[in-house]
């Protein structure tokens, strides 16, 4: 049984960006699940940035355009 590589920083990047698109448009049925789905999206965006930062002071570039997240 082979075991799956670890994933890249740019792999990680795009794992976190597709997570946030498939609840960029998704709404709670209460309001408690709405702010959760608003929280985890911050959340999503923030870790994306966090990880967008780290990858230019490694290699004193951007990896790619930020996506622009609005709630």
């Amino acid at each position: 049984m082979s075991e799956k590589p670890p994933l890249s920083d740019r792999e990680v990047h795009e794992a976190l960006h597709n997570a946030w698109l498939m609840l960029a448009r998704e709404e709670g049925a209460t309001e408690f699940g709405n702010n959760t789905l608003k929280a985890a999206r911050l959340a999503l965006f923030t870790y994306q940035m966090t990880l967008m930062m780290k990858m230019e002071a490694a290699t004193g570039q951007m990896p790619s355009e930020p996506s622009q997240h609005c709630d």
